[in-house]
């Protein structure tokens, strides 16, 4: 179950079987007014790809993780050889001295050269992954317009409706979860980006006729993104939810919640220049910005 986070994230990691979004390629409004639904679409995926292609700023973040009852918020930064993240809140409070030295043991181990180059691979594997289910979109579903909307930077917001495309074949087995899906997407007409994508599984999708697996109707996902900084958009906000089995028997859970924020660009660092950043940010509990959103 991988996908969208476009850029090399792990907010965009988990959709595999999904996959969506991420900077700017400006659109004359005139031009968007006279593309059908469907190219509209299409469109915005094209300047998604472009820009995915194209990721030369890094950057460092917060991001919030629900996982069950538990709340974390992390520091995330990019390197050249990936993202080092480090956690700063575990429900709201700082970390005591027992769970700092366990932090700081999993920093150590998954900045390993090893593991690094593991999550690389990874990741690598992820976002082809996500381009090809990306351009799989347009073709995929039916799109009708609902409305329409200024944001509060005056950008316009147009609201697609979505649902299977009737004699749609899936040219891969993780596009087959297109066939049992619906919902709504927004695109920043005046960006020329998807904003926004809120999708929902109406019904049993098989894979391989259900030996491979199956993922439940109600499966729900939803993934945001936003100019986080000029000219760079980035994924704020994925809840990923999903009840399935894999091989027959082995049951699959997922119940992600993520909330992005605070991004600013970085120069390039070595992971342990980045180890180092994380390690000199403020403290905590200095800090009321972390305990948004």
């Amino acid at each position: 179950m991988n996908c969208i986070r476009p850029k090399r994230r792990v907010h965009v990691r988990k959709l595999g079987i999904l996959c969506l979004l991420s900077l700017l390629v400006p659109w004359a409004t005139p031009q968007s007014l006279q593309l059908s639904p469907r190219e509209l679409v299409r469109t915005a995926i094209q300047n998604e790809q472009k820009d995915d292609s194209n990721k030369s700023v890094l950057f460092t973040w917060k991001q919030r993780k629900y996982r069950g009852a538990q709340s974390r918020v992390e520091q995330i930064v990019d390197t050249p050889a990936g993202a080092v993240s480090q956690v700063l809140l575990i429900d709201d409070k700082p970390l005591n001295a027992a769970q700092r030295a366990e932090d700081d043991e999993h920093i150590r181990k998954m900045t390993e050269p090893s593991q690094m180059r593991r999550k690389d691979k990874e990741r690598r594997a992820d976002d082809e992954r996500t381009r090809r289910m990306l351009s799989t979109i347009p073709d995929a579903f039916d799109f009708t317009y609902s409305a329409s909307t200024l944001a509060p930077n005056g950008h316009k917001l147009t609201r697609l409706k979505f649902v299977p495309r009737p004699g749609f074949a899936p040219p891969s087995r993780e596009a087959m979860v297109f066939t049992g899906m619906e919902g709504e997407l927004v695109v920043d007409e005046t960006a020329g980006r998807l904003a926004k994508v809120n999708g929902t599984l109406v019904k049993d999708v098989n894979f391989g006729w259900g030996v491979l697996g199956k993922l439940y109707k109600g499966g729900h996902f939803v993934v945001e993104q936003s100019e986080v900084s000029p000219s760079h958009w980035d994924t704020t906000r994925m809840i990923l939810h999903f009840e399935g089995k894999a091989l027959l028997f082995k049951s699959i859970h997922i119940d992600d919640n993520e909330t992005s924020w605070d991004f600013k660009a970085v120069q390039p660092m070595s992971v342990e220049q980045a180890v180092d950043f994380l390690h000199r940010r403020e403290h905590p509990e200095q800090n009321a910005s972390l305990l948004r959103p």
